[in-house]
């Protein structure tokens, strides 16, 4: 028989938002709501998508600043029968976090720990608090709150809460239900309940009276005794079971009557969490990892058992098609050349704890022995070091957002991606699923936890077709089918959302499924708790994201979009996952980590302008002034190409959006300056020291006309730049010498010690003879004359290039636009051109590095502080920048994990921009330097960071050319 997704019931699931007065529950919502209330096109375009395939609009978004306005909002939204939809990081695959009523973030604001019991292990936290940042604030205390789900850095407790996530370490330390002791919950009427263990007695209490708390214990009671029978059959026995709603834990003997256990899983359908207590445990004292390749992902499937008797912490799975993923990203190559060699068609990562690190190495062994034995595997990678075991968790990490790195429309998507079975089955089972795969016409990646026999294989599937769609439809229903046979769960951790809640009946049985909607009904009679999740759902394939027929735009571009198929396609690219509203480590997304805004992450603002292109905002093009000020805070430091695992370049898009929106509404005075700074700087130099004098005492007039803030000290022009200084290139020379436009007009000193270094070393170096490298227009989406400077540059440099002489930049954001931006922005001969150059261009740490041991250098300060520019991390040139400091005798270099200073060129000069750059810089960068023990150097390749640096913090970073060349013996000198 055919199964099928079922219909919709016809039990209403909430009022039709059409028919709510949204001009009055807003001016309720205003008047009564201590958080911001926005009802406008563009927040609302902002919350419509999670990190799922799903996108409905809702009718307007709470950000609450409190617990009270939380309880508030509940009543009002009672009041008004309106939809409302809690929403921690909007990570959820399976659509629970978007809904057509209310959305309401509590992540900008709820987000604190309110109590801690190191002694008890446990902590009382708001919804909002990132799971990363909880665990943060635990290490001191050597504790931690175990589900460790792959999205840590910016998924929430809330949400975790909300989907019972569990994570790669499941096989220890069970899922988020296991951890979670009591929660204090707004019920659909705006009454507050806390929910915790209760004796039998406090039961009969619980139950009394006429309350709807009252009413929701008895009728949870009731069932768990009327169906306990069909409950225990129709629950899987396994691990990893997340769908529905938990009665099993009601069922089951010796266990106390805990209401929170109901709410954990529940999508926020039953309640609204305020506080949670939440269990913890100890750190590990001892971990090690084992990497295990395999010629065959099935044949690693079939390892998991025998790993399994060894008691390993985890056991996460990926296969070659998320293995090949990793090589388009920089920083991923870089984190698999550690402990991947050649070409696997799976990789298992095995980890161990224990007690003390001697106890570790006899485990490896013997799990290398015993799958040895068995002809499993043919390569065993024993890592002990903390360092190499972060670079695999992180490689893991990114398998989310890797499986979803294609190019085309066809992505591999969530939708079964979150099944589970018992891991003795999972070999079989996963050989079937992806014979159906097969069957379909398609493929799949896959990865997870294979310790718990979840995988995540996602099919891969153009949703913009009526084909695609059918697809889409039919291999749900036949994994449904799938998942019943082999006694599994339909979602392991993902939830139910609106994907896999119109299964339930068909999971569960009508028996159970009747029950789950008489608690739906108990708890929430109006429907107004995020209807259509878990029961009574719509049908699979309405609220597609894109769905059959959807075109994706195309509009004219400057940059060339081909490899996706245009602009459009790269923008979708960005599948929601969020790896842009981290805030502990990294540098995306600067003004994010200093807002907490959705509007200002990779992710909201890739929304928003694909929105825009397809018309969605209110204007045709590229967007109006709702998309301007969403990308007015991108500070374009490419970050997200190098950190987002499908490389969405944000900064690209903005430059796009700018060059359309001065074409049709007129080029801003102040992007025509700044835009074309290198003329500026021509005249200020030809005419300094007056110039330098005009510019300070002109300040009010420059910020009236231009918007450069008058806090801001102006660099200052040099009477004699670097081209007056420095030999131009003859036959002779072995390199040439980029000569950019702040080093030139500006800080040529910078250029005279990167040649007086090279030069010690015995290498013979001149100026290159080029143009700007066009960073300022791209910046300001000037990209007209930056195409025009691509294409001279090229021509100019292109000798160079063939001559096999290096060209070498000091300066990072300059070396990014000719060797990233420039051969994208020309075609034909004048892009081979510009390729052939940008093959040649090198950073003055990556040269120097080279030809350090042919120089004697005195011994350095104690500590330098190395603060790596935004674009020289994109390029991943940080390390090379490190280790050339580090042949400094009797120094110690610290490289910064600061994120971005703030500057971002010319972006932190603006007046708008003031407070949110100096945010940035204090979030970690600004504190490091003020608190550098004395003779501590702070080294900085970027211009614009040093400035930054010099504004805020008085200290004075120095080029590493700079700090090279003063340490140069008298014999480099003479």
């Amino acid at each position: 028989m055919t199964a099928t997704a079922e219909e919709p019931r016809a039990t209403p699931v909430g009022p039709d938002v059409r028919g709510i007065d949204t001009d009055t529950l807003r001016a309720q919502l205003e008047q009564q709501i201590d958080g911001e209330v926005r009802f406008d096109k563009v927040s609302r375009a902002l919350y419509a998508t999670d990190a799922s395939v799903y996108h409905i609009e809702p009718i307007g978004v709470v950000v609450p600043r409190s617990r009270d306005a939380l309880i508030r909002l509940v009543r009002i939204c009672a009041d008004h029968r309106c939809p409302l939809t809690m929403r921690g990081g909007g990570t959820s695959q399976a659509g629970q976090a978007i809904g057509a009523g209310l959305i309401a973030d509590t992540s900008k604001y709820l987000h604190r720990i309110l109590e801690l019991n190191v002694a008890e292990r446990w902590v009382r936290v708001e919804p909002g608090i990132v799971l990363d940042e909880l665990n943060a604030e635990l290490r001191p205390h050597g504790l931690r709150f175990a589900p460790d789900i792959s999205t840590a850095s910016r998924a929430t407790i809330g949400g975790m809460m909300a989907n019972n996530s569990s994570g790669a370490r499941s096989v220890l330390y069970g899922k988020t239900i296991d951890h979670v002791l009591d929660q204090e919950v707004v019920l659909s009427d705006g009454s507050v309940s806390t929910f915790g263990p209760l004796t039998p007695e406090e039961l009969e209490i619980a139950c009394a009276g006429r309350s709807l708390s009252a009413e929701c214990h008895r009728v949870v009671r009731t069932i768990a005794v009327d169906h306990a029978l069909e409950i225990e059959r129709r629950f899987p026995t396994i691990l990893r079971r997340v769908g529905g709603y938990n009665l099993d834990e009601f069922v089951r003997s010796g266990r106390a009557f805990n209401m929170a256990k109901l709410m954990v899983g529940s999508e926020g359908t039953l309640g609204v969490v305020l506080t949670a207590r939440l269990n913890l445990v100890a750190l590990p004292k001892a971990k090690a990892v084992l990497a295990i390749q395999f010629a065959d992902l099935l044949e690693s499937l079939a390892a998991t058992p025998v790993i399994l008797r060894h008691h390993p912490s985890a056991v996460e799975v990926m296969d070659k098609f998320i293995l090949d993923h990793t090589r388009q990203s920089v920083a991923l190559d870089a984190l698999r050349s550690g402990f991947i060699e050649g070409d696997p068609a799976s990789l298992l990562c095995v980890e161990f704890y224990a007690d003390c690190e001697e106890d570790l190495p006899p485990r490896l062994a013997a799990v290398e022995r015993d799958l040895r034995a068995q002809g499993l595997g043919y390569r065993y990678h024993h890592m002990l070091d903390l360092a190499a075991q972060a670079r695999v968790w992180s490689l893991r990490e990114a398998a989310l957002g890797l499986s979803m790195a294609m190019k085309s429309d066809a992505k591999s998507l969530s939708f079964v991606e979150d099944t589970a079975v018992a891991p003795e089955k999972l070999r079989d089972y996963i050989a079937r699923f992806l014979s159906l795969v097969n069957r379909h016409g398609t493929s799949a990646g896959i990865y997870a936890h294979a310790s718990v026999g979840c995988l995540h294989v996602r099919p891969v599937i153009n949703l913009k077709t009526e084909a695609g769609v059918q697809m889409f439809e039919r291999i749900a229903n036949d994994v449904a089918d799938l998942v019943l046979e082999f006694g599994g769960a339909l979602s392991g951790e993902h939830g139910d959302g609106l994907v896999r809640s119109p299964f339930m009946r068909k999971m569960f049985g009508a028996e159970v499924y009747e029950a789950f909607r008489t608690i739906k009904r108990t708890f929430d009679p109006h429907g107004i708790l995020n209807p259509g999740k878990i029961v009574d759902a719509g049908p699979l394939t309405a609220h597609l994201r894109f769905g059959a027929g959807y075109v994706t735009p195309n509009p004219s571009t400057y940059f060339d979009y081909s490899d996706y198929g245009g602009m459009g396609g790269a923008v979708d690219m960005c599948s929601g996952l969020g790896a842009c509203r981290k805030k502990l480590d990294g540098t995306m997304c600067p003004s994010y980590m200093a807002t907490r805004e959705e509007r200002h992450s990779t992710r909201g603002r890739a929304n928003v302008l694909r929105l825009a292109m397809a018309g969605r905002i209110g204007e045709s093009g590229l967007g109006d002034e709702g998309v301007h000020e969403t990308l007015d805070l991108c500070l374009e430091c490419r970050a997200c190409k190098a950190e987002c695992p499908v490389g969405v370049d944000m900064a690209r898009f903005k430059s796009e959006f700018l060059a359309d929106y001065w074409s049709r509404h007129g080029t801003a005075l102040d992007a025509r300056v700044l835009g074309n700074v290198h003329t500026v700087a021509k005249w200020g130099s030809r005419f300094a020291p007056l110039s330098n004098w005009l510019a300070a005492s002109s300040k009010p007039m420059t910020e009236r006309l231009l918007g450069i803030d008058r806090r801001r000290a102006l660099p200052r022009f040099q009477r004699r730049p670097l081209s007056q200084r420095a030999p131009m290139f003859d036959a002779n020379s072995q390199a040439v010498l980029f000569s950019d436009t702040f080093t030139n007009y500006y800080e040529p000193s910078i250029g005279l010690a990167a040649l007086d270094v090279l030069a010690a070393a015995g290498i013979s170096v001149g100026l290159a003879g080029n143009g700007c490298c066009g960073r300022p227009q791209i910046s300001k989406g000037l990209l007209q004359d930056a195409t025009r400077l691509a294409a001279a540059n090229a021509e100019r440099l292109y000798p160079h290039a063939v001559a096999g002489r290096p060209i070498v930049f000091c300066e990072p954001s300059c070396l990014s636009a000719v060797r990233e931006d420039a051969p994208s922005l020309l075609r034909g001969d004048a892009r081979r051109k510009a390729e052939a150059v940008a093959n040649a261009t090198v950073l003055f740490e990556e040269f120097a590095g080279t030809i350090v041991s042919r120089l004697t250098l005195s011994p350095g300060p104690a500590t330098i502080l190395l603060h790596g520019h935004c674009h020289q991390k994109s390029m991943g040139l940080v390390p090379s920048a490190k280790d050339l400091l580090s042949k400094i005798p009797g120094t110690t270099v610290m490289a910064l994990d600061a994120g971005c200073c703030g500057m971002a060129g010319s972006w932190g000069y603006a007046r708008a921009h003031f407070d949110i750059s100096r945010a940035i810089g204090e979030r970690k960068l600004f504190p490091a330097v003020r608190s550098r023990a004395a003779g501590t150097i702070v080294a900085a390749a970027g211009t614009s960071c040093r400035h930054q640096l010099r504004d805020f913090t008085g200290a004075e970073a120095v080029h590493p050319a700079v700090l090279i060349q003063s340490l140069l013996t008298k014999a480099h000198t003479a």
